[in-house]
């Protein structure tokens, strides 16, 4: 069993609880889980990483699901997922910690507060107790917005730092379409951010024919503004 994976931990445990699968199966489909126990009773993403691959070091696919580790380590996961921005965390309501407050409120796109108190699972696929705090499904990036919006999944739902796209007649500046690409995409991958600003600025693309070297350059200042750095797979 991987300690402190994918799990949720009470004040007096520190057995390994589980994401209830009906949270999951509202959710669609992941690519990718990055932090699983060894052996689980229901498949939370087509691919997984456990406790000896170390996800946080392993490169990131696709759709995401995070249900972190708790404890000394979920600051590094949520600036990880911060940095990725495709996917959906699993985490308690704990707004007042340095980690929500540094690398969860600058970068998230939207958040569900779950109604009441989750009861988690325990490894052998039965139902555990409540958890001890309120939790909170984070969303990264247009697609999980959405999901997060239509789930079904009791709570309150609050847009953050997501920026609907609506046309007004005003042509957007180079920055605003690259930082708003950037959220949702990642920004170590230029190939969707550069499909992204073709759809949504086709008039700019079609004046400037050096249009991908600006989009790399508006890329720079928004890490600088926002702080994230690419983070080194190996």
């Amino acid at each position: 069993m991987a300690k402190d994976f994918n799990h949720k931990k009470t004040e007096n445990s520190t057995n390994t609880w589980l994401t209830p699968p009906e949270i999951i199966k509202s959710l669609g489909e992941f690519d990718l889980d990055p932090c699983t126990p060894p052996i689980m009773p229901w498949l939370t993403a087509k691919h997984r990483y456990t406790e000896t691959e170390n996800g946080l070091i392993q490169p990131w696919f696709g759709r995401v699901w995070l249900n972190p580790p708790y404890g000394r380590e979920l600051e590094a996961w949520l600036k990880k997922m911060a940095s990725y921005a495709n996917g959906i965390g699993f985490v308690f309501a704990r707004t007042e910690t340095k980690a929500f407050q540094n690398w969860v409120f600058p970068h998230v796109d939207s958040m569900l507060f779950l109604e009441g108190r989750v009861k988690f699972y325990k490894p052998d696929g039965t139902i555990g107790g409540s958890s001890t705090a309120p939790s909170i499904l984070l969303g990264y990036g247009e697609e999980n917005v959405e999901c997060l919006e239509h789930c079904g999944i009791k709570g309150k739902h609050i847009l953050v730092n997501h920026q609907r796209i609506i046309v007004v007649g005003i042509t957007p500046t180079w920055y605003s379409v690259v930082s708003m690409s950037a959220r949702q995409y990642g920004d170590k991958e230029l190939k969707p951010i550069y499909d992204m600003v073709e759809r949504v600025s086709p008039e700019k693309v079609a004046k400037n024919p050096n249009w991908k070297a600006k989009v790399r350059q508006q890329i720079q200042v928004y890490r600088k503004k926002t702080g994230i750095t690419t983070v080194k797979c190996n």
